[in-house]
C-alpha cells in the first residue's frame, strides 16, 4: 500500500508544528524519519495514522483520498514510543485487544480471537506469556507485545 501526503500541515495555538510537508511512500519501502526533538516526527505520524488531524492536507493511502476517514477506517498499525500496554491487563488480553473492540459485525468469536493471540506470541518467540502482566516481562518483551497487538488487527499500513 502506498502513502501519500500533500502540504501536510499542523499549528497548535498559532504555533506551526509542520509545515507543507509532501511525502511519497511506495508498497513495501522503508522509511525513517529522523530529526531532534519537537522537528514533527510524531506529529506526522499521527496525522498520517489518523489519531490526529492535520490543518491543512491531503492524504492518500492506495491513491484514494483518507483525510477525512476516521482513524478506525484507516486500518494503520500505530505502535506508540512507550508501546502503550494495559497494566491491569494480561499480555493475551493486551494483543487481543483490537479484535474485541471491532464492530460486531467484523468481530472473530472469542475463541478465534484467543487463538490468534496465541499464534502471533509465537509468532514473536513469546509463547507462554499470555498470562503474564506488562510489569512481569522483561525490557525486549514489551516491544515485542506492542507489535504483536498492531500485527492482531492485520492493518493495511
Amino acid at each position: 500500500m502506498d502513502i501519500a501526503t500533500r502540504a501536510l500541515t499542523r499549528h497548535f495555538d498559532g504555533l506551526v508544528a509542520l509545515a507543507v510537508v509532501d511525502l511519497a511512500v511506495d508498497p513495501g519501502e522503508l522509511v525513517a524519519l529522523l530529526g531532534p526533538s519537537g522537528s514533527g516526527k510524531t506529529t506526522m505520524l499521527r496525522l498520517i495514522a489518523g489519531p490526529d488531524f492535520p490543518t491543512s492536507s491531503q492524504g492518500l493511502f492506495g491513491g484514494k483520498d483518507t483525510s477525512d476517514r476516521h482513524v478506525r477506517e484507516r486500518k494503520i498499525g500505530f505502535i506508540f514510543q512507550h508501546y502503550a500496554l494495559f497494566r491491569h491487563m494480561t499480555v493475551g488480553d493486551n494483543i487481543a485487544l483490537g479484535l474485541r473492540v471491532k464492530p460486531r459485525r467484523e468481530r472473530l468469536p472469542a475463541a478465534e480471537i484467543k487463538a490468534r493471540a496465541g499464534e502471533l506470541l509465537s509468532l514473536v518467540q513469546l509463547d507462554g506469556l499470555a498470562a503474564r502482566y506488562p510489569a512481569q516481562l522483561y525490557g525486549g518483551q514489551r516491544p515485542r507485545v506492542a507489535l504483536t497487538r498492531t500485527m492482531a488487527i492485520a492493518p493495511r499500513v
